[in-house]
């Protein structure tokens, strides 16, 4: 008896996602979107160095964790400054980077300033679509409370954009709890009721009384490796601690005075700032010039990166206080050799994948690196990434992967969602017929 109610069991709940499947591919490419959906905007854009708290950003240059300044900046108000240590780090998890962004939406949304607000749950959204390291728990989550935030803003079509994702996770996912479904359907009725989608809040509500099967499906480990910080020489290490020290003390000056400093104390660290460049941009091009071993040109080049990140901040003002002068005349010429580096990286990965030993493995690298590198030139990370040629090498291997592995896992697709192009995560039905049209 007991083995029949598991069949019975495992039965309904594959007939659930085949409904379900189908159901997918008709909201997406049948359904008219009767709300507007703003253009995107550049993040960068939206960086306002005049509101960036000196001494809390400048904490950053002292050794502070990014991740750490910006739970910091969020506890005390300073959304500012927490949206620009968000858009500038490459160092903060996208798991991290998903989640304070919602919570600093909500902050925007407290001091009254929607089109921040908006933004940022945009930004979370777009991690969690193309994101390879977030579990589908986490993703649905977030595109939950972005669509959440979004309808409290009166932005119904983006609250309908996020909402029929975490729809799609909650329907099509091998690897969420039967629990954690239900719940994801009870949250998604009150979403769907909250815009007035009348249609989507009643399947909902249908899809919360549903019995489900236990997830036996484990979430996928990246299929690339995680790029470990180089060994640093000695010159570099104390060249960074005397940054450091430079930093704290301004950050301390900063805080005493009420946002004010003595220029000798900027100049301090300004100057120990250009020290630590000249030594670390020729000492990361001499690794990567007698290195062959691709796993340490990797993480050279991702070292590299993160510092150019910095200058680059440093460049535009991203720390609220003009540090290097120098830097800020030259910020075209920084952002020049940000490209240039995060070129050479995808460019590094792509010769790892190639010599993979498994097809399999590499169709999967092949997919999880182009999401990389398009998401971090949406987020404005990598400036200037080739998005055009990036999107359709993406949509092209993951077709492949949609027929070579069906089933196992979410596509990233990109529709002219209420005539704007957006980012969604579909199932296989659902990817194969959006390319097609």
């Amino acid at each position: 008896m007991r083995n029949w109610r598991l069949i019975a069991l495992t039965a309904a709940t594959v007939l659930l996602v085949l409904v379900g499947i189908a159901s997918l591919s008709a909201f997406f490419l049948l359904r008219s979107q009767p709300f507007d959906v703003p253009e995107w905007q550049d993040p960068l854009t939206l960086v306002d160095s005049d509101n960036i708290d000196p001494a809390l950003a400048v904490a950053g240059l002292g050794g502070v964790p990014d991740v750490d300044l910006v739970a910091q900046a969020l506890a005390e108000a300073r959304a500012d400054t927490a949206f620009a240590i968000l858009v500038f780090s490459p160092s903060i998890g996208d798991r991290e980077s998903a989640g304070a962004f919602v919570l600093l939406a909500n902050r925007y949304r407290i001091d009254d300033r929607p089109r921040q607000a908006m933004a940022s749950y945009r930004l979370a959204g777009t991690i969690a679509t193309l994101s390879p390291d977030l579990p589908d728990s986490v993703r649905a989550d977030t595109f939950i409370l972005a669509g959440e935030g979004l309808a409290e803003l009166g932005e119904f079509g983006l609250a309908q954009l996020h909402f029929g994702q975490a729809y799609n996770v909650a329907t099509v996912s091998t690897h969420l709890q039967a629990a954690t479904r239900r719940h994801l359907f009870q949250r998604l009725h009150r979403g769907y009721q909250a815009i007035g989608d009348k249609e989507r809040a009643r399947s909902s509500l249908d899809l919360s009384a549903e019995v489900f099967a236990t997830a036996t499906v484990p979430e996928p480990p990246p299929a690339l490796p995680v790029a470990e910080a180089p060994a640093l020489p000695l010159e570099i290490q104390q060249a960074e601690a005397a940054r450091w020290q430079a930093a704290q003390a301004l950050a301390t000056i900063v805080l005493e005075h009420g946002g004010r400093a003595p220029q000798e104390s900027v100049a301090d660290l300004g100057n120990a700032l250009v020290a630590e460049d000249q030594l670390r941009l020729p000492y990361y091009d001499s690794q990567l010039a007698q290195t062959t071993q691709m796993s340490t040109q990797i993480s050279v080049v991702q070292a590299r990166i993160n510092w150019l990140a910095t200058k680059d901040r440093v460049a535009r003002r991203g720390y609220g206080i003009s540090l290097v002068p120098e830097w800020e005349t030259q910020a075209d010429e920084i952002r020049a050799e940000l490209t240039k580096s995060y070129e050479l990286l995808f460019a590094l990965y792509a010769d790892l994948i190639v010599a993979m030993p498994d097809a399999a493995q590499i169709e999967l690298a092949t997919e999880e690196a182009l999401r990389r590198e398009i998401l971090a030139g949406t987020l404005g990370r990598y400036p200037n990434y080739p998005a055009e040629q990036r999107i359709v090498q993406l949509m092209g291997a993951t077709a492949h992967l949609a027929q070579s592995r069906p089933g196992t896992e979410m596509r990233v697709a990109i529709l002219p969602y209420a005539g704007v192009d957006s980012f969604v995560l579909v199932d296989d039905a659902s990817f194969m017929a959006i390319t097609q049209e």
